[in-house]
């Protein structure tokens, strides 16, 4: 049975992902970043329109979209950008989005 997904109305931010002092994924700044743009009424484009995509590994994404997820972001206002050097990580990474409710993805090759 196909399951029907709604879709993102009104502006997607792309949202930039915040780094550490050791160049780490900073998530509690990430969490907190999303939480400010989806109450400021915004959809969350993450990974993919600011080049966070060549600098995260595939692990590093999938780890990220479920700390918002498991954090409370709305997999409904979640468009994860799904793009990368390697065909395989594109379609593991987009199956991730899908398996998990976002409203779509961001695919660059």
């Amino acid at each position: 049975m196909s399951r029907q997904r709604k879709r993102i109305r009104g502006a997607l931010a792309p949202v930039l992902t915040p780094f550490d002092q050791d160049r780490e994924p900073d998530f509690p700044a990430l969490l907190a970043h999303c939480h400010w743009l989806l109450d400021n009424g915004a959809g969350l484009a993450i990974f993919g329109t600011n080049s966070e995509a060549a600098s995260l590994s595939t692990e590093e994404r999938i780890a990220l979209t479920d700390g918002l997820l498991e954090s409370g972001i709305p997999a409904e206002r979640l468009m994860p950008g799904t793009g990368a050097c390697s065909v395989k990580d594109a379609i593991r990474l987009t199956k991730h989005a899908v398996q998990n409710g976002a409203s779509g993805v961001l695919i660059e090759f």
